[in-house]
């Protein structure tokens, strides 16, 4: 798909059909690990990936998707929350050119279970990710949706 396609036609998806191939996981992850990071330390980041049913039950607010994508960090502060954020986003991004429904969700964060993210590292950011039946079809984007100001 081509970008500025992609990008009118992202949306979130809230309903999920099946689970996704492992292809389909790996250039999902791959996309992440391309994702920038602040200062380029990326050993202060870890992405798990939760796909077993007893932990999915367990979390809330994931639209009973039957993958979770959890993004931690080390000491979590500003730098480390954009970073998070352009990581998701590639993932999501990966996600919807494969065909498959994402959603960003911060809601989940609280409720994954002890022992899910490894020792030392915080939730910040998780995507959940599934088959879906939803289209993606470019819509018309406001210009005018995030109030611009040009200074030249």
């Amino acid at each position: 798909m081509e970008t500025e396609k992609m990008i009118s036609s992202r949306k979130a998806v809230r309903q999920y059909t099946g689970q996704i191939t492992d292809e389909q996981l790996h250039k999902i992850l791959l996309a992440g690990n391309a994702g920038p990071v602040g200062m380029g330390e990326y050993d202060n980041y870890r992405l798990t990936v939760i796909q077993k049913s007893d932990i999915l039950k367990q979390m809330n607010g994931i639209y009973d998707a039957p993958t979770v994508i959890v993004l931690s960090a080390k000491n979590p502060g500003a730098m480390e929350d954009v970073s998070a954020g352009a990581i998701v986003h590639n993932m999501e991004l990966a996600a919807e050119d494969q065909g498959l429904g994402a959603n960003y969700n911060m809601a989940s964060v609280g409720s994954i279970p002890s022992g899910v993210v490894p020792d030392g590292f915080k939730a910040v950011f998780a995507l959940t990710i599934g088959q879906t039946a939803e289209k993606f079809v470019p819509r018309e984007i406001p210009m005018d949706r995030i109030k611009t100001n040009i200074v030249k």
